[in-house]
Parts: C-alpha cells; structure tokens; sequence
C-alpha cells in the first residue's frame, strides 16, 4: 500500500528540517561563534548529517516490498544497510568529535 511512502514522506520532513536548523540555524550561529576548529567540526558533521543519514532512507526501502526493484537480483538485507550506516556515522561522528576535542586545546 502507501504506507511507506506516507511515513517514508513524515520522516522526510523531519530529516530536512533537523538539516535545516544545523547548518542554516541556531548550530550554524554557534558554531560561526566560536573558534575555527570548532567551525571545521560543525562543517563536517553537517555533512555526516546530509549524506551519512541518507543511508538509513536506503535500507528501508531496501526492506520495504515494492521498493527494491532498483536492487533486483543483488542480495541485499536491510540490517546490513543499517549497519553499515551505523558503523559510518557513529564511528565517523565520534571520531570527528575526538578530532576536535585533540586539537582545540
């Protein structure tokens, strides 16, 4: 049915507006605030945000019938998207967040 793309269509929304209000809002004036490690940080996690939260989109409607028709023939399961998303945005965060953290002392 259209399920999942009304949900798929909500949380869209939501995505955009949280990437919305950090690299055009309130996080973007602190970040401009504050020194140029801190800056360089914000630029990049925006960028985890912007694509690495892409991958999410893609293993649901990896997993959503009717929706992977793009995939078809390539053995591809939704929590092995998930994960790798997971492992490349937790990871990537913190590690930019280690970075900084090193370098602004």
């Amino acid at each position: 049915g259209s399920g999942p793309a009304i949900w798929g269509l909500f949380s869209g929304l939501a995505y955009f507006y949280i990437v919305y209000l950090i690299m055009a809002g309130e996080a973007k004036q602190l970040a401009q605030a504050s020194s140029p490690a801190v800056q360089k940080a914000h630029d990049i996690l925006c960028k985890f945000v912007l694509i690495g939260w892409g991958i999410y989109p893609l293993g649901y409607m990896i997993g959503t019938e009717g929706w992977y028709d793009f995939v078809d023939g390539i053995p591809v399961d939704m929590d092995v998207v998930y994960n790798i998303g997971d492992a490349i945005n937790k990871i990537g965060f913190g590690l930019v967040i280690y970075s900084l953290a090193v370098s602004d002392k």
